[in-house]
């Protein structure tokens, strides 16, 4: 350490210290010249033993507070302390008060915190002058420090464990609803663990892991109607008992957070897309693998009680409303191909944030005729999203409408989208521009102009859809465990912002049937 080079250099003495520079060992012979037998070694003579014990700064032993104090001509000061090992300590020094090296200092303690570790004499060995201070360098008198109870001490101040009831950082005063409710909930789940436990180990694999059968039907449905509908009970009610704690101040709330996941997160991470959504590898959590979760794979899980709890959780308003408003779409999808049946032009579709495009595939796959040609642009600033979209939409194009439905992939950055009205003005006009998700996360002023902007790329005739979730009982988990948190809007809020982006469209309001994620429709006249 530099303390301790600058002491030694300064002639502060180290018990074992070298004689000097002219006794620095030689370069070490090959190694079959040094190796030898024990019975031919016969101890160091002839070799310089270099020894110097170990130095530790005041930094090091924070948080002890570590002084030297000194009485020296009927003055006692205390002295900041440098660096310290068991032969001697560094200390601050006033440039003004003379010492001189070799010099002896009666009266010296050395305290760390109030743990008195020295008191005695000590050997000046060094002075070296600072930018305000002298530092000095001294040697005990016939003294060895016990450094490791120095350590030991640091230790003990060091361990920063909250023992004190009301100290942890889930400790919060009342809210005892909320406590009771997450806590059974946390009992719930332990029992439902033991007992799914003990089904998966008399299931077969195809049962649990197979192709569709009669008892893996009877297994989700049995779940979903008996346990699914127990967990979101609860989270409907933790969700309301959280509500009632809306005025507490930010600390409070932070610790009823705390209090929630000590008690049933490390439980809900055993469902995948609960997982995934919290620790977002893309970035954030809905993506298009979540998505996937949500509208093909509820059942998936390492464990019974995984799968059970994941497709539980897939059962609250929110998720219920991403499937729905998916639905939704794809019904509006249709009507809009089939009111257009016939015509030469193509029906131009544009998709925002498309994620897997999932309302696309199924219509696609579903539907028997496809009266008029479909050109379509998907949107996703996710290029993983998009090849995903593409593994799946090619093959049903490639076997079903090939020459009728053409789809470009889009990839481009959601801050180029927001601010780049020019952003589609390569392709013509469309026929239906919808988002079912991005609007959730922008600002009132940002989502009215990307509302405008978009609408801006309809052909007379076609309409704007845009999806936000309102208020809803799902937001405990999603806040506090998945820590996704969305803008919610009422429709109020919704409508203003289509009457502002686009005041010359008839708007409506169409709603999923949950309620929970409404979508403005702006229609321009034809």
């Amino acid at each position: 350490m530099e303390l301790l080079d600058r002491a030694s250099e300064s002639g502060l003495p180290d018990e074992g210290a070298a004689p000097g520079p002219s006794s620095a060992p030689k370069l070490l012979a090959p190694a079959d010249a040094r190796v030898r037998s024990y019975e031919d070694l016969d101890g160091a003579e002839g070799r310089a033993v270099y020894f110097r014990p170990q130095r530790f700064t005041a930094e090091e032993l924070a948080p002890l507070k570590c002084t030297v104090t000194v009485s020296h001509g009927g003055v006692t000061r205390e002295c900041a302390l440098l660096d310290v090992s068991q032969s001697g300590v560094a200390f601050s020094w006033p440039l003004d008060v003379a010492l001189a090296t070799g010099a002896s200092l009666q009266r010296v303690c050395l305290r760390f915190d109030g743990h008195e570790a020295y008191r005695g004499e000590v050997r000046i060995g060094s002075i070296r002058a600072q930018a305000e201070t002298a530092l000095v360098g001294a040697s005990f008198a016939g003294f060895l420090l016990d450094v490791n109870e120095i350590l030991e001490l640091r230790r003990v101040r060091a361990f920063e464990a909250k023992l004190r009831a009301g100290e942890q950082p889930w400790a919060v005063s009342g809210n005892y609803r909320f406590k009771a409710l997450v806590t059974e909930l946390r009992l719930y789940l332990d029992e439902a663990r033991e007992c799914l436990g003990k089904l998966e180990r008399e299931l077969p694999w195809h049962v649990l892991q197979g192709q569709p059968s009669a008892a893996r039907t009877a297994l989700i449905a049995r779940l979903r109607g008996d346990f699914a509908s127990d967990v979101v009970r609860y989270t409907e009610q933790i969700d309301e008992a959280l509500r009632e704690a809306d005025g507490a101040s930010s600390k409070d709330r932070e610790a009823l957070r705390q209090y929630s996941r000590r008690q049933v997160d490390a439980i809900l991470m055993e469902a995948p897309w609960m997982h995934r959504a919290r620790f977002k590898p893309f970035g954030y959590p809905g993506d298009y693998e979540v998505m996937n979760f949500v509208y093909e794979r509820p059942f998936e899980g390492p464990t019974l009680f995984a799968k059970a709890l994941s497709l539980a959780f897939l059962q609250t308003k929110a998720a219920l409303a991403v499937r729905y408003r998916k639905d939704l779409m794809k019904r509006q999808l249709r009507a809009a191909i089939e009111s257009r049946a016939g015509r030469k032009e193509p029906v131009r579709i544009l998709s925002i944030a498309a994620g897997p495009a999932q309302e696309l595939y199924e219509l696609l796959s579903e539907i028997d005729d496809l009266p008029v040609r479909l050109e379509i642009v998907l949107f996703d600033q996710d290029k993983s999203a998009l090849a995903h979209a593409y593994s799946r939409l090619r093959p049903v194009i490639a076997s079903r409408w090939q020459g009728r439905v053409n789809v470009v992939f889009l990839n481009e950055s959601i801050k180029r989208l927001l601010r780049d009205a020019t952003l589609f003005s390569g392709f013509d006009k469309f026929d239906y521009v919808y988002s079912v998700g991005l609007f959730d996360y922008l600002q009132p002023l940002t989502a009215t102009r990307l509302a405008k902007n978009l609408f801006g790329t309809t052909a007379p005739g076609g309409a704007v859809y845009i999806a936000n979730m309102v208020d809803h009982d799902g937001r405990w988990f999603m806040e506090q465990h998945l820590e996704w948190t969305l803008l919610y809007r009422s429709r109020e809020e919704l409508r203003a912002i289509g009457h502002r982006a686009a005041p010359e469209a008839r708007l409506r309001i169409l709603e999923e049937e949950t309620g929970v994620n409404p979508f403005i429709e702006l229609q321009r006249e034809g």
